[in-house]
């Protein structure tokens, strides 16, 4: 990541699979295959606390790491050769011991796991925060009205509180589903160099389970060298959480915009322009909108690495954990951005009601035509307040009082009129959003 990716993401983003990250977690993995095997008697009890004390104690240098990687092609060979040389030191005897049974994608694929585990805690945690800043302002502004837009053009009333339901919803369940498949993805990866414990015999599921509890990971019966499903689709959904991000950014900003100025996702301190000073960009949906277009490109690579062959993928699992880390620091990215935004944002709810008059009425057009219907016939009705419709922009006169004055509708009666009059109630027709909010709230 250079300087053009690091200022889109949050101070702290990049900590969550640094290189540090890394070689913790790779050196927790070899400390508890050690001390699982000493439980169940597979290798000696001073040969497993040395081990466990060495992966302690150890500081490994990543960029030694990489360059012994790209010779070796294998990152825990260097792992395993720096734990080892500090063993020499102080317990000799316990090299022979060390890396028992494993194979490098067992290490590399638990650490991907331990490291994946702490990103998706501080996902959750951002999206519990959106979340929670999303159904209050919903519940506030159930029959708030506004103008919903479609095409990118104004259509009918709805309601800021609905808006707020309808952005939540997506992101609850993307919540209920990182946890599900948390339990099915953030296992222990534990096979050795076919996938089936063999070296290991039949003490292999057990020391399994002793280490995924010290890692405090999931369990499988098997390896999952080459079948990534379960970790996939917990990919998968991370990246269906950025996409839904981005649709609420991208709408945040539209609804920022001067011209529109129905909210204000900034903080007055952020967003300043080089060349003219009266402005302020939302900085905090451009972050989230920059992270989601990168995450669709992410999670595809991803997807096009599970054709592994055989028990050992030959490129196509080295593709994956090389990417794996970018599509979460994305996703978290656009989380945290989304979270700012929400908590600094000022609803302009007078502007909102002043965007609807504004259109004289046309957002009214359906139900009009609607309710003409049975005395003009549908063709002609819709004819009608549609020719109305853009002259009452034109005229700058309300719809409602170009269509009784129509001579088509000369003879309706007053209770007639009143009818028609109430179609254009605003909080009326805001009324279906409201319930409508009502029930996704209920949920």
């Amino acid at each position: 990541m250079n300087v053009f990716g690091n200022y889109l993401l949050p101070r702290d983003a990049g900590t969550l699979f640094d290189d540090a990250a890394l070689c913790r977690a790779m050196l927790d993995f070899e400390s508890a295959l050690a001390t699982a095997q000493v439980h169940e008697q597979v290798i000696p009890a001073p040969a497993g606390h040395a081990i466990a004390a060495a992966c302690a104690s150890l500081q490994l240098d990543p960029a030694e790491l990489v360059e012994a990687g790209r010779h070796s092609g294998a990152m825990a060979i260097p792992l395993v050769t720096a734990i080892a040389r500090a063993l020499q030191n102080t317990a000799p005897d316990a090299v022979c011991h060390l890396h028992y049974g494993a194979t490098t994608q067992d290490v590399v694929d638990t650490a991907q796991v331990l490291m994946t585990q702490h990103a998706c805690t501080r996902l959750l945690a951002e999206l519990d925060a959106c979340i929670a800043l999303l159904l209050p302002m919903a519940q506030q502004h159930r029959d708030t009205p506004m103008l919903a837009r479609t095409l990118m053009q104004p259509a009918q009333v709805t309601s800021w509180g609905l808006k707020c339901a309808q952005w939540a919803q997506p992101l609850r369940r993307s919540r209920e589903q990182l946890h599900a498949l948390s339990k099915h993805a953030l296992v222990l990866q534990l096979g050795g160099a076919v996938g089936n414990r063999s070296t290991l015999g039949e003490a292999g599921d057990r020391i399994a389970a002793r280490m995924a509890e010290q890692l405090q990971l999931g369990c499988t019966d098997s390896s999952w060298h080459t079948q990534r499903d379960a970790w996939m689709r917990l990919g998968m959904e991370v990246a269906v959480l950025a996409g839904s991000l981005s649709k609420i950014a991208r709408d945040l900003a539209l609804l920022s915009q001067a011209e529109v100025g129905e909210v204000f996702a900034q903080d007055a301190q952020r967003g300043g322009s080089s060349a003219m000073p009266h402005k302020r960009n939302p900085v905090a949906c451009m972050q989230a909108v920059a992270a989601g277009i990168q995450v669709p490109h992410l999670a595809a690579t991803l997807l096009s690495t599970m054709a592994q062959a055989h028990e050992r993928a030959l490129g196509e699992w080295q593709a994956e954990v090389a990417v794996w880390p970018q599509l979460w620091v994305q996703a978290f990215a656009a989380t945290s951005a989304i979270r700012s935004a929400l908590a600094g944002l000022h609803v302009d709810t007078a502007r909102m009601a002043h965007n609807i008059h504004q259109l004289q009425g046309v957002v009214y057009s359906e139900p009009i035509a609607h309710a003409l219907a049975p005395r003009l016939g549908k063709p002609q009705a819709s004819a009608l307040v549609r020719a109305l419709g853009a002259k009452a922009l034109q005229n700058h006169t309300p719809l409602i009082e170009l269509v009784l004055a129509d001579e088509a509708l000369a003879g309706l009666s007053p209770m007639q009129r009143d009818a028609l009059h109430a179609l254009c109630h605003l909080q009326a027709a805001a009324a279906p959003s409201a319930r409508m909010c009502d029930k996704l709230l209920q949920h």
